[in-house]
This record gives C-alpha cells, structure tokens and sequence, in this order.
C-alpha cells in the first residue's frame, strides 16, 4: 500500500499518543486532536488496519456496563515506517553531492507556498537512509520556515549563528531559535510531524562525526545566504 499524506499524518499521531501513554488509542481521542468526526477517524484506522499498520483491541467501557470500545495500537510495520534505522556511513565525495542536491531543492523550494514546500521535504525523508542526510533534509525544513519569516528574522539568526563557535552549538541555536520563532510567527502551528523529526534528528546529530557536522555547517550557512 501506497500509503497518503493524509493516512501517513494519522498514522504518526496515533503512533505519538500510543508511545506517550502505552496505552492503544481510541477514534475519538484522534479525531479531537486532528480536528475531524470520529467517523473519519475510524474509517481513516480501519484502512491502516487492513494494511496492517495498526492492531485492533477492546476495552470495557466504564460508562457502559456490557460493552466494550475500540481502540487501536501500532503494529511493528507502522514503527518500522517512522523510526527506521539509518546508515551511519561517511563518505565526504557522497556527502557534497548529497549538499549540492538538497541545496539545489531548497532555492527551488523558497518560492514556493510554505506547506507545499514542507509537504514535499517530508515525503522525501521518508526515503532517506543516510543518517547525514536525514540531518540535513530537517535543517532544509527549518530554512524554509526561516525563508518564510522574512529578513529581519532572517539576519538575527544569523548573526548569532556566526557568533558561536562550536559546530554542535551552532546546529542547536540555529533549530532552537527557529523552532521558537517559527512557532509565535507562523499563522499556523509548527506541523507535529516536524516536531517528531526533530527528536530522531537530534538523536542522529550525536552519532554523526566532526566531519560530517562540518558538512551540515556548510550545507547551513550556503543554504541561508
């Protein structure tokens, strides 16, 4: 199954609230959250169901003496989607032209409406199994937004960005304030997809060598100039 943006967006936010309760998830709780009828939500569960990316269970309803509820949970093959295993491999010739590739679709990108944008960097992740460029297909989506909110925010970043010194420090201040400023200046809240990237994106970051977050610095600073 080929699976949509819309089925991949519910899939990950029941994969979300199971993994921060350890419970399975009912309808209704994920049709509240992603602002729909808890028949779309059903409906939208019974398809990853049937593709077996999700378990049905039931539960007693407590409120209902007699009868029980329905609740899903994700089965290995929905983790298998999002939290799959990365290469940590460094090869500086392979890496450049990893940089030159995605700097080429960022440029192509800013011109672009905002969530378009976005879209097509996280449907591009899910095909990405170089650890170094998971790392920067995020700072890509982190300029983007940064493109969007224009050059006064633009250069403040930046400035500080040059003033730091370490190479680690420098990739934190940069996804920290531009999460931050994103969030009170975006109309629209920053994509929950995006905020579980940034987790797996700051578990790589620790794993990756000198020489490939010196290759992210570079992709950084060409990126944003």
């Amino acid at each position: 199954m080929n699976l949509t943006e819309r089925r991949k967006q519910f899939l990950q936010q029941i994969i979300r609230l199971y993994e921060k309760s350890g419970l399975p998830v009912h309808y209704e709780t994920l049709a509240n959250l992603l602002g729909v009828s808890k028949w779309t939500a059903y409906d939208m569960l019974k398809e990853l169901e049937k593709n077996d990316f999700l378990k049905r269970d039931y539960v007693v309803n407590p409120n209902v003496q007699g009868r029980s509820t329905v609740v899903f949970s994700p089965t290995p093959k929905a983790n298998e989607l999002f939290g799959q295993t990365r290469e940590v491999t460094f090869d500086a010739g392979m890496l450049n032209e990893i940089k030159k590739r995605i700097l080429k679709i960022v440029f192509e990108l800013q011109s672009k409406n905002l969530q378009q944008s976005l879209e097509f960097m996280l449907n591009k992740i899910t095909t990405t199994k170089i650890q170094a460029e998971f790392c920067m297909d995020i700072l890509a989506i982190l300029i983007l937004y940064l493109h969007s909110l224009g050059k006064v925010q633009k250069d403040i970043i930046t400035n500080i960005l040059m003033a730091a010194d370490s190479y680690n420090i420098k990739i934190t201040i940069f996804v920290g304030m531009v999460l931050g400023t994103a969030i009170q200046s975006v109309a629209e809240e920053i994509d929950p997809r995006i905020s579980d990237l940034i987790v797996s994106f700051l578990k790589h970051l620790d794993e990756l060598s000198q020489d490939e977050i010196k290759i992210l610095i570079e992709f950084l600073h060409e990126a944003m100039n």
